[in-house]
């Protein structure tokens, strides 16, 4: 297998040569976007060969972390219920799209979705460990 560098250094290149094609190049960037997922998906094996190596404490701490940072994110997020007040109807239902779309773009920007894919992955390398996932504590 590759190391991490050249992996890398291959993923950088494509997507340098997807930018330089024009716009109306299609064949090139769909062959182009193949490698790139060839690549990534290398690259997510590589990173979850050296998960699976790393020792069950420190994975552990890193799941409690990410629960932690987690559920400061979702905190911060817009009380809908507290939102919508004493409106009527349909400023409550324009109010709560709203609030959701707000909602959905806050985590995006903190990395939500990304930090569960995270805790996800943890617990599985965890499960196949046979360790008992402790129950987040907030």
């Amino acid at each position: 297998m590759t190391d991490i560098g050249d992996l890398s250094a291959q993923l950088a290149d494509v997507q340098r040569r997807l930018h330089e094609l024009p716009d109306d190049a299609f064949a090139e960037k769909f062959a182009l976007h193949k490698e790139r997922d060839v690549l990534r998906d290398q690259a997510r094996t590589y990173a979850e060969d050296l998960d699976k190596g790393r020792g069950t404490k420190e994975l552990l701490a890193e799941l409690a972390a990410l629960r932690s940072q987690m559920h400061s994110i979702e905190g911060q997020r817009i009380d809908l219920v507290y939102q919508a007040g004493s409106g009527g109807a349909s400023s409550s239902e324009m109010g709560n799209l709203g609030g959701i779309a707000l909602n959905r773009g806050m985590d995006d920007a903190m990395g939500l979705p990304k930090i569960k894919a995270r805790i996800g992955l943890l617990k599985g390398i965890l499960t196949d460990r046979g360790v008992e996932i402790p129950e987040a504590s907030f």
